[in-house]
């Protein structure tokens, strides 16, 4: 019987049957066949079993040889000593007296199996969905649990996580999806619509490498994982980048999804134009997954994010730094990823996300390169790290600690001496540098986001959206600001509407720290902004 069928965008057709025996299936007989385009078949694959034409059935015809569903579950409850409702773990039954009832989250059927001796079995399936796994499992007519299968697999990523930036700050590890059910309901690799990847692809991200360094990839590739979503892939940074492609990508595609997951628990939901596919009805326009290209052959020493407006696809490209030998990969620097992600968060954010052109003046395309960097090291913080900690962006794949900013990020006056007034330098009437003026934005913010550390203390937990704790306040406040402030806002608007998300999220409770932020680095009560000049003030209000 034919189960279903397909057509690629290549011209082949998949066709699946499954075999009958005695007008029942047999549930492990599958047959896959693939057809070109012009009819003829090209491949398949056949576990069907040719035992049924025996003259001598493996089994007596009797008229009980499926067993009931209520002996099902109590041979699989023994066997796998786990609590099915209405059977208990000790295999004693507690099902209700009117004929049986099937407890809820528990389906049936009959039909055969092949098992391991090559026989044909009557077979009674059963699928229990137990929330952390869906066990499917199939009993014979001696009660003998034939095959257990669990429906749920855990994708496995070897990354470097949420937490550690790159490889000179930890080590890499095999995480499992972290993702949120609120954030991404059907997982990473699932957009809810029937379509379901095994690739580094799905309704928030699509993950390849662009080695051409092609304007438009036509035909990506994401990476594959497998049925089993198995994405660790090994890595050797003795050796050029391109040899490790694959855990490359595979970096990428996480880091992306965490931040969508992140920043969906902080409001940057789909109302608000976030990124992704399938909207699930619940506002802004969809189609919109980012595309994100490892290891980009345009260029060296950079990355980059387009953001068109919102229901148009945003663009990510990661490239190979060229500073060291052997070259090191901009994919696993997580800061660089979520510096670029975080101009995809303040485009999008900042005027509505139908206006593409919000952040294009001088201080506010400044203040875009400084949330990005803001936001790289909040997401890299970790429960040893306080105000004399020091960070660079951009240190493991310049080779530099200081990274690609002229000074690190810290709250000591002398190692990082910028106030509002240093802007003053890198405005131009020939040039500006972005960069430079948007790590005097983001120097301001460190010492905002100590100060509500001090006070409301760490929290490693980002995706909950929990604000109970300085860093995750902090990620809140930012993203609510955002929200608030005009199209093109200036260092002054930008600060004002932070206080102001601080006053509509928690009354103004953390104001003073805030303020004392903002006011250390020059940007107080009393500066201004005057005959095209930046002037600092200290003042509080």
């Amino acid at each position: 019987i034919i189960k279903s069928s397909y057509s690629s965008s290549n011209g082949v057709t998949h066709v699946y049957l499954k075999q009958i025996y005695k007008e029942k299936e047999i549930m492990n007989a599958d047959l896959n066949i693939n057809v070109a385009k012009e009819g003829n078949i090209i491949s398949y694959g056949s576990t069907f079993t040719k035992r049924t034409n025996d003259s001598e059935d493996s089994f007596d015809e009797e008229e009980d040889f499926w067993p009931s569903i209520e002996d099902s579950l109590t041979s699989l409850s023994e066997k796998l000593n786990i609590e099915i409702e209405g059977i208990g773990k000790d295999g004693e039954s507690n099902f209700e007296e009117d004929g049986g009832r099937i407890p809820e989250g528990i389906e049936s059927d009959q039909g055969y199996l092949i098992n391991a001796d090559g026989d044909v079995r009557p077979v009674t399936g059963v699928t229990i969905d137990r929330g952390e796994n869906m066990i499917v499992a199939y009993i014979d007519c001696r009660y003998q649990v034939l095959a257990v299968n669990d429906l749920v697999h855990e994708a496995k990523y070897g990354v470097y996580p949420i937490g550690t930036n790159d490889p000179g700050d930890g080590e890499r590890q095999i995480v499992e999806e972290q993702g949120s059910s609120t954030a991404s309901p059907y997982g990473w690799h699932d957009e809810g619509n029937g379509n379901k990847f095994t690739t580094t692809r799905g309704n928030n991200v699509i993950a390849y490498a662009n080695h051409k360094g092609e304007k438009e990839v036509k035909n990506p590739e994401p990476i594959e994982g497998g049925n089993d979503l198995n994405f660790d892939f090994a890595i050797d940074l003795t050796k050029e980048a391109p040899d490790y492609v694959q855990a490359a990508i595979t970096n990428l595609f996480y880091v992306a999804n965490m931040l969508h997951d992140v920043f969906y628990a902080h409001g940057f939901n789909e109302a608000s134009g976030n990124f992704q596919n399938n909207n699930f009805d619940k506002g802004g326009l969809g189609d919109d997954a980012v595309n994100v290209q490892a290891q980009d052959g345009s260029g060296f020493n950079n990355a980059n994010f387009a953001t068109p407006k919102d229901g148009k696809r945003p663009r990510m490209r990661m490239y190979i730094w060229n500073k060291s030998e052997p070259k090191r990969d901009g994919d696993l620097d997580n800061g660089i990823i979520i510096h670029e992600y975080t101009h995809g968060l303040s485009n999008r954010l900042t005027g509505g996300a139908l206006s593409e052109n919000c952040l294009t003046s001088v201080e506010s395309r400044g203040m875009g390169e400084g949330w990005g960097d803001i936001m790289a090291i909040t997401f890299r913080l970790r429960k040893e790290h306080n105000r004399n900690t020091e960070f660079g962006i951009g240190a493991f794949v310049s080779d530099n600690l200081y990274g690609t900013r002229k000074f690190v990020y810290s709250t000591n006056m002398t190692n990082n001496p910028q106030t509002y007034n240093s802007t003053n330098e890198h405005k131009t009437k020939i040039s500006n540098n972005y960069h430079a003026i948007g790590s005097i934005w983001a120097t301001i913010l460190y010492e905002v986001l100590f100060n509500l550390i001090d006070k409301k203390g760490f929290s490693s937990d980002l995706l909950s959206g929990n604000i109970e704790h300085g860093n995750t306040l902090f990620i809140r406040l930012l993203i609510d600001g955002m929200k608030l402030q005009q199209c093109n806002p200036t260092f002054f608007q930008a600060r004002d509407s932070i206080i102001l998300a601080d006053a509509i999220l928690n009354n103004s409770d953390n104001k003073c720290e805030i303020w004392k932020g903002f006011a250390k680095r020059g940007l107080g009560l009393d500066s201004k902004f005057e005959n095209n000049t930046a002037i600092d003030g200290f003042e509080l209000p």
